[in-house]
């Protein structure tokens, strides 16, 4: 995996101090390269163990950008459940498997996303990921009303992100406009848009619905023309 693309995946994210741990936690998770590939269903609540390479969720691929939008809403969403109701105790959230134990879960502490591990044997009976914990006389217990309504939240999040990132692919897209190849992996490109003025800078656009038989003979720094509804290879007259 490219650590670059890592690192870049969360420079959006530094400055935002609520999330500072937990996404400091999940990219070295990501570097390590140990996730699975998973899609996410109605009753998939943990939006867990999802590779990078082939970030899928509802049948549609995700952008790195609108992960980063999503993983920034989940700890909100967790954040604010967390506040509306301490009077339950102290809660957690099952996000990860630890990548040094199998045995072993990552938690965030809901309100500040402080990650702890716990043995699996040291939670309660149904615990997996996405499940929400409470801490209760030293122990952990299962909220299972929490878990359902923080799952309900992270999947509404995803579907409004997803549409979201469509209207933002399809607004990028422009008639007659030339794109540059920055860089491309796993069915993924990466484009500029030549045609942006100078004064607004060019901003890389990931491109996940590019013609198959023109990213398999595609490299960095090839120009391709959007016209008629698609990309087409941009041959200089």
């Amino acid at each position: 995996m490219n650590l670059d693309l890592v690192n870049d995946l969360f420079n959006n994210l530094k400055e935002n101090k609520i999330v500072q741990n937990f996404i400091k936690e999940l990219s070295n998770y990501l570097e390590n390269s140990i996730t699975n590939n998973k899609k996410i269903s109605d009753n998939d609540f943990s939006f867990n163990n999802i590779n990078l390479d082939d970030l899928n969720l509802y049948g549609e691929k995700v952008i790195v950008r609108y992960r980063d939008k999503m993983l920034t809403e989940r700890g909100q969403i967790l954040q604010k459940y967390s506040e509306n109701t301490k009077e339950k105790g102290e809660m957690y959230y099952i996000y990860d498997v630890n990548s040094n134990d199998n045995n072993a879960f990552n938690l965030c502490l809901g309100k500040n996303h402080q990650v702890i591990i716990k043995q699996k044997e040291e939670l309660p009976e149904g615990a997996t990921l996405g499940s929400v914990l409470r801490e209760k006389n030293g122990k952990f217990v299962l909220d299972q009303e929490g878990t359902k309504c923080v799952g309900a939240d992270i999947n509404k999040m995803i579907k409004e992100k997803i549409e979201e990132q469509n209207q933002y692919l399809d607004s990028k897209r422009i008639e007659g406009h030339i794109y540059e190849v920055d860089e491309k992996y796993s069915g993924r490109i990466w484009l500029y848009d030549l045609n942006n003025k100078a004064d607004e800078g060019m901003e890389g656009i990931e491109e996940i619905e590019f013609p198959k038989d023109l990213y398999e003979t595609a490299e960095n720094g090839d120009k391709f023309i959007y016209q008629n509804g698609e990309y087409q290879k941009y041959e200089l007259v």
